[in-house]
């Protein structure tokens, strides 16, 4: 029994998150049907993580185990035959049949992107959020450095939030903007998030950037936790999962895209 890693990319505007459910387009179901349009057995499709409606995607990671010989390339090939445009396989690994994308993760690295300026520009609009004022960045970095850290995120999540503990690990937040680009990113990477988190993590900062809260402000959300105590959420088009983090097993975290070069 072979087990496979997916690295898939995707542009999440047209989906209703990752986890497959009765009714919407969601990028689990897309790329199970893929997959067993291929190997023409049953797969059972293991997600890293559940992406919301919206939220795209880099290098999101999935596994499924078959007895199908197909070569790695030849899946990669395959099965962006029978995906549309808007998704993705950019490197399939073969992994220990140990391994579990969901259960072996153990960080995923977000990105937001913000733009900024007079003028809002259409060209990124479906992957960033746009806001007239400029951020006070500096700021913004203040706030961050709060997080950082193991807290009790309860204020930074959805009320809708079924985990049973709001603790999270946060290893690094950063805030800066993109060189000769009006984009201002938001990279933050922990070892697990609360539904909603990064987007409200976002707004809240965005708060802050904009002086419409203070930095110390997320001190007292993290104390408080309280919902009401952080900022809104941020839309999740301006989302991206950049990186997903296995123990154990550093060199699978970011695929190689060297191959997927013209020669």
């Amino acid at each position: 029994m072979r087990n496979l890693l997916l690295h898939i990319q995707f542009d999440g505007t047209a989906f209703s998150g990752w986890q497959e459910q009765d009714g919407p387009r969601t990028i689990q179901e897309d790329v199970r049907r893929a997959i067993e349009t291929m190997v023409q057995h049953d797969v059972q499709l293991s997600g890293a993580s559940r992406t919301d409606k919206g939220v795209h995607a880099e290098a999101h990671a999935a596994n499924f185990k078959t007895e199908s010989t197909i070569p790695l390339e030849g899946f990669r090939r395959g099965l962006n035959a029978n995906l549309a445009d808007d998704l993705a396989i950019v490197q399939v690994t073969e992994v220990e049949e140990r391994f579990d994308a969901r259960y072996n993760a153990v960080a995923k690295t977000y990105q937001y992107r913000l733009q900024t300026g007079p003028t809002r520009l259409p060209h990124h609009h479906w992957n960033s959020w746009y806001m007239r004022n400029e951020l006070d960045i500096e700021r913004m970095n203040e706030a961050a450095e709060l997080l950082l850290g193991v807290h009790k995120f309860g204020a930074f999540r959805a009320r809708g939030c079924t985990s049973h503990s709001a603790e999270r690990r946060m290893y690094a937040i950063d805030v800066e903007r993109e060189t000769g680009s009006p984009l201002v990113v938001i990279t933050v990477t922990g070892n697990a998030f609360l539904r909603n988190m990064v987007r409200i993590l976002a707004g809240t900062l965005v708060e802050v950037g904009e002086h419409r809260r203070t930095p110390q402000s997320v001190a007292h959300a993290l104390e408080s936790q309280e919902r009401s105590d952080a900022g809104i959420t941020a839309p999740a088009r301006g989302l991206t999962l950049k990186t997903v983090h296995f123990e154990g097993y550093p060199r699978l975290g970011k695929p190689d895209l060297s191959a997927l070069k013209p020669s």
